[in-house]
């Protein structure tokens, strides 16, 4: 069980890790070649909501994956394992929050109006167009996608070193 739950781990934070990855700082920026301001709130909108639930799906695994590795710790642990356990826990926690954050900023940011799309320079910049409450969730969802990277890495590297700890 211990392989099987290492793996889907690390598959479902690679899952979410890499669409995050994929999404800031390729797709976010990638719609200014629009021409049509509101078709890059457009694009960026349904870009997001099919990845969506991959990006859930993949983070939920390893959320329960993550919490059935921390209820089996090797026989005798270390200090290090248990301190680098407590990391990946908050890099965790940061990981769900921030990614709620983005879905509900991003969704925030791109629909001001019903059945229209904001207008933006890409989905984290606005232009003289977008109202300010969305660029005001167009700055938050610049600082949730920083969160989701920086967890994301975070949580590679303390599951790299928990791993080491257990072979």
């Amino acid at each position: 069980m211990g392989y099987v739950s290492r793996a889907v781990n690390n598959i479902g934070t690679a899952v979410w890790f890499g669409g995050s990855l994929m999404g800031t700082l390729a797709m976010n920026p990638a719609v200014e070649v629009l021409d049509d301001p509101e078709e890059r709130g457009k694009m960026v909108d349904e870009g997001w909501a099919r990845f969506q639930p991959w990006g859930a799906l993949g983070l939920m695994a390893a959320l329960i994956t993550h919490i059935i590795i921390r209820r089996r710790p090797p026989h005798r642990p270390s200090n290090c394992y248990k301190r680098i356990g407590r990391v990946k826990d908050l890099l965790m926690v940061a990981a769900c929050v921030s990614s709620v954050a983005s879905l509900a900023l991003g969704e925030y940011a791109t629909h001001q109006e019903l059945d229209a799309y904001t207008p933006m320079d890409t989905a984290t910049e606005p232009n003289e167009a977008t109202p300010p409450e969305a660029a005001q969730a167009q700055m938050g969802l610049s600082v949730a996608s920083i969160v989701q990277l920086l967890s994301g890495v975070g949580l590679f590297v303390t599951g790299a070193i928990m791993d080491s700890e257990r072979d």
